[in-house]
């Protein structure tokens, strides 16, 4: 495989041992021994040589191990040395997009169509990070361009194929297809989309075929893939086609979750989460810190967490139509003081007898964090929603015991069921949704640790019910106002219009701005065969906050 740094017209570096290097380098590369390049594209840098085949060469084999993390510093480096190389601008953007940071790499990818316009591999790749973040039309304009620069991108055609499936335009995604597969045979993207037009057209055993194949000859890494039969199963649950829809998901979950794995084995969220719940349920209860003095940067200070799925963006989003609020849609503000007090027995022992000097510094570094991130909480309610907070109820006891936390429940069975069927961003909470019985047990040890701190910390905790909201709107927000001490406004019965507070990656976004909807209760009765194998899990879930078993 020739290197990036092969074409480059960038003179060779001074220094003693470079040209040495380049040379056993250039033999290793041609034996095939991409391994024994990297030792000595490292063992160069080592040695403070600094040449563009260096890292050319060095990041290619940390991408290939996985560990793109690396690569992308080497690429930045890489850069920095051939300023304007459009190919290493665009790989720059790939690996962004690899990295799940879509904005950076449209950044990257715009920086060199500006240099080389008729580059279709960067409109490709633009296109790509677009539908990371949603600009499905974006998306189909980026690759309409790749095809009128390249018409032989199969990847793109089959990109363009999904995306007519998607929207119901079968003849088109027909078209989109064909070439793809004619010179990509195995373009199981294509062959995926076509499986959305046959369920759209109702010819579930075609569809069937051709999932199978697609998910057979798919690369682990293809994670466009995992889209096109998310959207198959979508399209099947539409057409009440149960068990198929829910194989469907299951087949998308454990694809991600087998690519995941590496990341997270050893230190499972779950494990943590039932550790915590170990420890409060053998200690007392802690002893309240005094009312701190410091000047809070707020009118008051709301934590609305529960569990993903929740309804915790639509009750954000009704009290962030308030001219009192300022929400912050899952900004994480808390990660800092959570590693360091939440991830054993010791740190809690600590936590539990800080000082009022630690906690002051540790509330500094909160505020001083929203503050950072651009949010005017002075004279508003700020109002901290992130569901997976339920987990850090110690953390925010201990610093913010004066704060409101509201708890937003709903049907557990609808709750797991509508995380295990969602593409979330991967990540070591999310990884636990990717199998119906790791969600399920994942759910249950979240809700069990918030009922013991619940009798052991000092919480100031309103239940707000999602099935509530739906059938006694204002009832239900103005409970939640008098709790919170935000006022009610009539303009939440607006909410629609304050949506902008929500992120356009949000999995609950397009939901919320359709307005309230009473479609998502009870959901897991059309799946109750599928998902009877975690009922007993749920069971005393179900019974606790009330929800009817039938």
């Amino acid at each position: 495989m020739q290197t990036v740094a092969a074409g480059m017209s960038t003179p060779q570096s001074p220094g003693h041992g470079t040209g040495s290097f380049l040379t056993q380098i250039g033999d290793a590369v041609r034996c095939g021994d991409e391994f024994r390049a990297y030792e000595l594209a490292s063992a160069a840098l080592e040695s403070g040589l600094r040449h563009p085949a260096f890292f050319d060469v060095r990041w290619r084999w940390l991408a290939k191990s996985g560990r793109h993390q690396e690569a992308l510093r080497d690429l930045e480096m890489l850069d920095s040395h051939v300023p304007g190389d459009t190919r290493v601008l665009v790989t720059i953007g790939h690996m962004l997009i690899r990295l799940r940071r879509p904005e950076e790499a449209v950044a990257r990818l715009d920086a060199a169509i500006a240099i080389q316009p008729q580059l279709a591999q960067a409109h490709y790749e633009r296109g790509v990070a677009l539908g990371i973040l949603g600009e499905t039309d974006a998306m189909r304009l980026a690759h309409e361009r790749t095809i009128e620069l390249e018409p032989d991108n199969a990847d793109a055609l089959a990109s363009l194929a999904l995306i007519a499936a998607r929207s119901g335009d079968a003849t088109s995604a027909r078209a989109y297809a064909a070439p793809a597969l004619a010179l990509k045979p195995r373009a199981a993207l294509a062959r995926a989309a076509l499986a959305v037009t046959d369920i759209l057209e109702g010819d579930f055993t075609a569809a069937d075929q051709k999932l199978d194949l697609a998910l057979a000859e798919a690369s682990p890494n293809d994670t466009w893939l995992d889209v096109a039969v998310a959207d198959a199963a979508d399209a099947l649950d539409r057409r009440d086609e149960i068990a198929r829809a829910f194989a469907a998901y299951a087949a998308v979950g454990e694809r991600r979750r087998q690519r995941e794995l590496p990341s997270v084995r050893g230190s499972r969220m779950i494990d943590a989460v039932l550790r915590r719940a170990d420890y409060f349920r053998t200690c007392g209860a802690w002893t309240p810190p005094a009312s701190s003095s410091d000047p809070v940067p707020a009118r008051g200070h709301v934590f609305l967490l529960g569990f993903m799925r929740s309804g915790t963006t639509l009750l954000e989003t009704i009290l962030a139509s308030s001219p009192d609020v300022c929400a912050s849609d899952e900004r994480e503000f808390l990660a800092e003081p959570a590693r360091q007090f939440l991830f054993n027995d010791e740190g809690l022992d600590r936590l539990a007898v800080l000082d009022e000097r630690e906690l002051a510094r540790w509330r500094n570094y909160y505020w001083s964090a929203i503050e950072n991130a651009g949010f005017a909480t002075r004279n508003k309610v700020f109002v901290n929603k992130q569901p997976f907070n339920s987990l850090r109820l110690p953390l925010i006891a201990r610093l913010f015991p004066e704060a409101r936390i509201v708890l937003a429940v709903r049907d557990p069975r609808d709750v797991v069921f509508s995380c295990f069927r969602h593409r979330f961003e991967p990540n070591p909470l999310t990884f636990e949704f990717l199998r119906l019985d790791d969600c399920a047990r994942f759910y249950a040890a979240t809700m069990e640790l918030v009922a013991l701190c619940r009798p052991r910390l000092t919480l100031r905790l309103h239940e707000h019910h999602y099935e509530t909201i739906i059938d006694r709107f204002e009832e239900c927000v103005r409970g939640v106002c008098d709790f919170t001490g935000i006022d009610w406004s009539e303009s939440m019965r607006e909410f629609v219009a304050a949506s902008g507070v929500i992120s356009r990656r949000s999995q609950s976004a397009a939901q919320v701005r359709r307005g309230l909807y009473s479609g998502g209760i009870g959901q897991w009765r059309r799946y109750r065969k599928p998902l009877g194998p975690v009922f007993p899990v749920l069971r005393s879930w179900v019974e606790r906050f009330g929800y009817p078993d039938a």
